[in-house]
């Protein structure tokens, strides 16, 4: 699939997203996050020969800078609330994708950007990226992706990063202290260390990498007894399930299982 703002490439059980404007920062517009992103997220989940996603930007600047603020202050609407609350279906998250996600961050990632690292699965960063939220220094308040990321990043460094703004920007090497990203490549080498764990990732099975992926995220909206209770409940549901036994009957045999596609 190629939009004229967004390329779609399949390959090897592995699809890969480029925001495709490098000379806007890859910054996205309205019909990029209420038409174009859901369909993307829509058509990836339903097709069963992708089994991982990678989520990146196009050019070496930027990964995502976050809305087209240009766009959005020439809006009669801009600034003013919705008489009802819109749900989103611009992430992984929000449109509600099963199989994993890994965001490459390959540059800046500020503002609204940054909901598609929080909603990821696993983030890699090369070298050159950034990460700022300037919301609060052009009168804007930053809401999905620090809440998300409050569950399991360093508060303070968390609460720094929104309240300064856009008076610094955390390095790459920052990011991973946070736990923001898992890891920090050269930037040539991005791509090619997105595609290793994504192929990493595929090589398994996709019923049961599926059933972890719910398992962790929703941990994060509950306390210890639920999670634990919880993944139990999903754990006995996946038991006796063709993957369940192919995984041993493979390891025993030496040789490369063959998972179910459901």
């Amino acid at each position: 699939m190629s939009l004229e703002e967004i390329v779609v490439e399949k390959g090897e059980g592995v699809a890969t997203i480029t925001l495709n404007r490098p000379d806007r920062l890859n910054s996205v517009t309205q019909k990029m996050i209420n038409e174009d992103l859901p369909r993307i997220w829509s058509d990836l989940e339903h097709d069963k020969k992708v089994r991982c996603i990678i989520f990146t930007g196009s050019g070496e600047r930027a990964f995502c800078s976050g809305m087209d603020l240009k766009e959005a202050a020439a809006s009669p609407t801009w600034g003013k609330a919705p008489a009802q609350p819109r749900k989103s279906l611009m992430t992984p998250r929000q449109a509600a994708v099963t199989k994993p996600v890994i965001a490459a961050v390959n540059g800046i990632c500020v503002g609204g950007g940054q909901m598609f690292v929080s909603d990821c699965d696993i983030a890699i960063a090369s070298t050159n990226a950034t990460f700022s939220n300037p919301g609060v220094s052009i009168g804007q308040l930053a809401v999905y992706a620090p809440i998300t990321w409050s569950k399991y990043v360093s508060f303070q460094s968390l609460m720094r990063m929104m309240l300064v703004g856009g008076a610094e920007r955390l390095s790459a090497q920052q990011a991973k202290e946070m736990g923001i990203v898992t890891e920090v490549v050269p930037a040539a080498q991005l791509m090619t260390r997105s595609r290793e764990v994504a192929a990493m990732i595929a090589a398994n099975s996709p019923t049961a990498v599926r059933q972890v992926k719910k398992i962790m995220w929703d941990c994060l909206d509950r306390n210890l007894t639920d999670a634990f209770a919880n993944g139990q409940a999903i754990m006995r549901a996946y038991m006796g399930h063709p993957d369940s036994i192919e995984g041993p009957k493979a390891f025993a045999e030496k040789r490369k299982p063959k998972w179910s596609e459901e």
